[in-house]
């Protein structure tokens, strides 16, 4: 039994089709095709993409008529097997009446009588390939593509999406390496700077010089103190005195 969520769904997704059984729901909604099977707690309803079956508390009436699904029913059920053209007839019938299914179900019949049948094998979907019909699947294999994230291709051009995408996420993987060393240098830097800091408000010797910080070799003061310059005195030149004039005594002699 279907949840009635998704019986909403495929209301959207399945259209009415013209003639069919109506199942009536609450809140406006039906569900149109052919009624399979009905009970007092559930429907059933063939709406020509599958089957839906409808918990009879979601119904507030069935309005059952002849639909194009007992159309094809009852053609089917006068075909042969072998009737490749009776199946042909009904599987183009079925899909100009929207019975996807059913129309598949006919040509597949056409294809089991007729293998080289060119209208059913291409109504499926199939390739002619090396003298025989295959599916699109069989022929991408065959010609060696590979199949991709949903899409068939060469497997040069797989690897080469494969390699750039490796190549991408590498850079990225290494901006990121770059960016986190860049922070933890800066958290380091900011730390230093700090303890510098801290240090420098505890010692008393370095009060009065101020600091800067260079980037390089850390914290110190603009101009590093030196000693008071000490000028040694000059030496005093001798005073020039005038020669000692002799004694009497000593001119006499």
């Amino acid at each position: 039994m279907r949840h009635p969520s998704t019986i909403a769904l495929l209301l959207v997704l399945v259209p009415a089709m013209a003639g069919a059984d109506d199942v009536i729901l609450k809140g406006g909604g039906r569900v149109s095709g052919r009624i399979l099977s009905r009970t007092d707690k559930a429907v059933e309803v063939d709406v020509g993409a599958g089957t839906i079956t409808v918990p009879m508390t979601s119904v507030v009436r069935i309005d059952q008529k002849r639909s194009p699904l007992d159309d094809y029913y009852e053609r089917a059920a006068a075909l042969r097997a072998d009737d490749a053209a009776g199946w042909l007839a009904l599987g183009k019938w079925a899909s100009s009446e929207g019975l996807g299914s059913q129309a598949r179900s006919a040509f597949e019949n056409v294809v089991a009588a007729d293998p080289a049948n060119v209208e059913a094998n291409q109504a499926l979907g199939r390739v002619f390939m090396d003298g025989r019909w295959v599916t699109q699947e069989e022929s991408y294999r065959a010609r060696g593509f590979v199949q991709f994230e949903g899409e068939w291709m060469a497997p040069a051009d797989r690897d080469a999406i494969v390699k750039q995408r490796d190549q991408q996420q590498q850079a990225e993987t290494a901006q990121l390496e770059a960016e986190r060393r860049t922070r933890e240098a800066e958290a380091r830097a900011a730390e230093a700077e700090a303890r510098a800091r801290e240090a420098e408000a505890a010692a008393p010797g370095n009060a009065g010089y101020p600091l800067y910080w260079d980037g390089y070799y850390g914290y110190g003061p603009p101009v590093w103190p030196t000693r008071p310059i000490v000028t040694p005195p000059r030496p005093t030149p001798p005073i020039a005195r005038p020669p000692a004039r002799p004694r009497p005594d000593e001119e006499r002699q």
